[in-house]
């Protein structure tokens, strides 16, 4: 088929031009010579050519898949046409290319080969991963080949099927504002008033002496649940509950960071030099960071643990209470208004790293808009990895799923352990637990059989897999297992606070002794990949099942026992450390910046006028994880502020004064 379009038309214009400009200055002998009109007239087409994109080094082991050119050149060419600054994405079937008929060895890297990216599913498109078989190339373009479809058959065609064009990605927005944006913007604008106008009215009343007068009026309450400096005084209160369990928001911010960090990488990684990450799996102290994988599954204790925690205190008082959603009606509305958000913005910032990166934004954007209600569901876990409406919000789905499905261990363990039973049905409770913890490393066990999946997602050999993320990393009944830990730990402690269970004091040998051993444990999960995460070693699909099924076991009592040792004094120095007030804000926040991270990580490589370039984990965790947790934090003020905070005290006031409504019906009819 005959190529007729504009984009062809601009860029044979072009070419031409410079062709003609080049054998017009061969024949030149005199400087004024170069001042031929042939000449001059081409000056944008050569501008055109030196803000093409070059590799950063021409050493092979400094592989580089990322070929950045010059933004700035391009951007500033007064030519014919419009021109962009693009990125070229390509990718790349690497085992169809003999590099030993080149005279290249790959003798350097693990195996030999580059890594590959599993996709498991031979259906799903390698454009939409993340890996070393994306390779970008940065073009000075007419404005018209943005969307020329064209762009890329003769490369598809003239390297049989070896390089496929994915895209072409200018920068600038990557569509025109929708109107969505403008809603979200006028609804967003509007709430920051309302606040505005809260804040401005509650410090009028305390400076007038008033708000003592208005304080248990409804209305009042209403208003001031929008008020900025009230909702931030309550997150910054360096006070805490005398029956909370303190040093939770500490582990919270650790793993929060620790979680972060993992990011930072992967989005580091996706740059010019790639195989540069894969060599920090040399260094074995890279597992800390490199092995993250655990980090999660702190969170999934923490949650399961203040469930089981909050549930037995409340029953401890009160036996016939109900288990009640609170955390779906409180935790909701930030969530589906940072969605709308991120919707609504990421298609705007379309930068010169947005362009240069596989880590394609747009297509979760996309996702986003087409299956936008399972997030409402709190079901789009159910989706492959690559279908997810904004990555992060796989934990919060998890997450919602074990706490519908908690009452059957709660309520199992509660009647299980009620007074004046007989001993046979005392072992209820935990044979429920036990027999989730059991089916879960049944479910691991099996999967990682049936689709050979690896242990962990990432190793030297393959920069991922499809398959491992959707079968095992985001499915509840394979993260069940620190929730349910979380469970009963939850129950312990309020058992012998409430002193329903007496526990004597550990000696100190015992304590050491138990401290030494879960220290080894955790250390064992993190570390002893080190041969399998570079390459080294093989692992068997028994190997393989039991480190994926029993690390994550070891992980949560490790943890478990950490809270169990700070809560019943039995921590010492780390007591000191996990429970000092400085981290209870940072744990009220760490909800709204576990939301917020994912957008901010993109919003500061943004600002990059180049696509990233990895240098080490260690410059990697100063540079970028550092800045992205300190403006998570920044972000997740303003969230909670505006909009967690006074929905959450909305809702508790509106459940309370149906609890009140009720209760007078209830008494109207005795």
């Amino acid at each position: 088929m005959k190529l007729d379009t504009q984009c062809f038309r601009d860029i044979k214009k072009s070419f031409n031009q410079m062709l003609l400009a080049f054998l017009t200055a061969q024949k030149c002998k005199t400087i004024d010579c170069l001042m031929d009109e042939k000449v001059t007239n081409a000056t944008y087409a050569m501008k055109m050519l030196a803000a093409t994109g070059h590799p950063h080094s021409l050493d092979w082991d400094e592989l580089s898949l990322t070929w950045a050119g010059d933004p700035k050149l391009c951007r500033n060419i007064d030519g014919p046409f419009e021109t962009k600054y693009c990125f070229l994405h390509v990718t790349i079937d690497w085992t169809k290319i003999d590099f030993e008929s080149f005279g290249f060895s790959l003798s350097f890297l693990p195996g030999g080969k580059i890594p590959d990216f599993d996709i498991g599913d031979a259906n799903i498109d390698r454009c939409s991963t993340m890996s070393v078989n994306n390779v970008k190339l940065a073009l000075c373009l007419p404005a018209s080949c943005e969307k020329d479809p064209n762009i890329g058959r003769i490369i598809s065609e003239a390297t049989n099927g070896t390089a496929k064009i994915c895209e072409i990605s200018c920068v600038g927005p990557k569509k025109e504002p929708s109107a969505f944006f403008y809603f979200f913007n006028v609804a967003f604008t509007s709430l920051i008033a309302i606040a505005v106008g809260s804040s401005i009215l509650d410090y009028i009343a305390t400076r007038n002496g008033m708000d003592v007068e208005l304080k248990g009026r409804t209305t009042w309450k209403v208003i001031t649940a929008f008020s900025i400096p009230r909702n931030t005084s309550d997150l910054f209160s360096i006070r805490q509950r005398s029956d909370s369990i303190a040093c939770l928001d500490a582990i919270r911010f650790i793993t929060f960071t620790w979680v972060v960090n993992g990011h930072c990488d992967l989005f580091v990684g996706d740059g010019d030099n790639p195989i540069q990450l894969f060599r920090e799996s040399d260094y074995i102290i890279s597992d800390v960071l490199l092995n993250a994988y655990v980090s999660v599954d702190t969170f999934f204790l923490v949650s399961g643990l203040l469930v089981s925690y909050t549930f037995f205190k409340r029953v401890h008082t009160n036996p016939d209470c109900v288990y009640k959603p609170m955390n779906w009606i409180i935790l909701t509305p930030a969530y589906l208004l940072f969605i709308a958000f991120y919707v609504a913005w990421t298609p705007q910032m379309h930068d010169i790293w947005a362009v240069g990166t596989a880590m394609n934004n747009t297509l979760f954007v996309q996702n986003c808009e087409n299956y936008w209600w399972l997030n409402a569901l709190y079901l789009n876990n159910f989706h492959a990895i690559q279908d997810l409406c904004y990555p992060p919000s796989w934990f919060l789905c998890v997450d919602t799923q074990l706490y519908w499905a908690a009452p059957l261990f709660l309520i199992a363990i509660y009647y299980s352990c009620k007074n004046n039973i007989r001993n046979q049905r005392r072992k209820t409770g935990l044979g429920a637990v036990l027999s989730g913890v059991l089916f879960s490393v049944g479910a691991t066990v099996f999967l990682t059989a049936y689709y050979d999946l690896p242990a962990i997602g990432f190793t030297a050999k393959t920069t991922g897999n499809m398959d491992f993320m959707t079968q095992l990393y985001i499915k509840p009944w394979i993260r069940c297992i620190p929730y349910l830990t979380g469970i009963i730990c939850g129950y312990f402690i309020v058992q012998v606070r409430k002193q329903t269970v007496k526990v004597r004091q550990p000696k100190m040998w015992e304590l050491t002794l138990v401290w030494l051993f879960s220290t080894i444990v955790a250390l064992t999960v993190i570390f002893s990949v080190y041969d399998y995460m570079r390459g080294e070693s093989d692992w068997s699909v028994a190997t393989r099942s039991f480190y994926g099924s029993f690390a994550r076991i070891g992980w949560a009592l490790a943890i478990a026992w950490v809270v169990l040792a700070c809560t019943f004094n039995w921590a010492g120095p780390v007591k000191s450390l996990l429970e000092h007030p400085l981290w209870y804000p940072l744990g009220r926040l760490s909800y709204c910046a576990f939301l917020a991270h994912w957008f901010t990580l993109q919003l500061l490589l943004h600002g990059s006028d180049r696509p990233a370039h990895f240098v080490s984990l260690f410059q990697t965790y100063l540079t970028v994880t550092i800045p992205v947790v300190f403006m998570s934090y920044v972000m997740a003020w303003m969230w909670s502020c505006l909009v967690e905070i006074p929905f959450s005290k909305l809702e508790a006031k509106l459940i309370l004064w149906k609890q009140e409504e009720y209760q007078q019906v209830r008494i109207m009819k005795k």
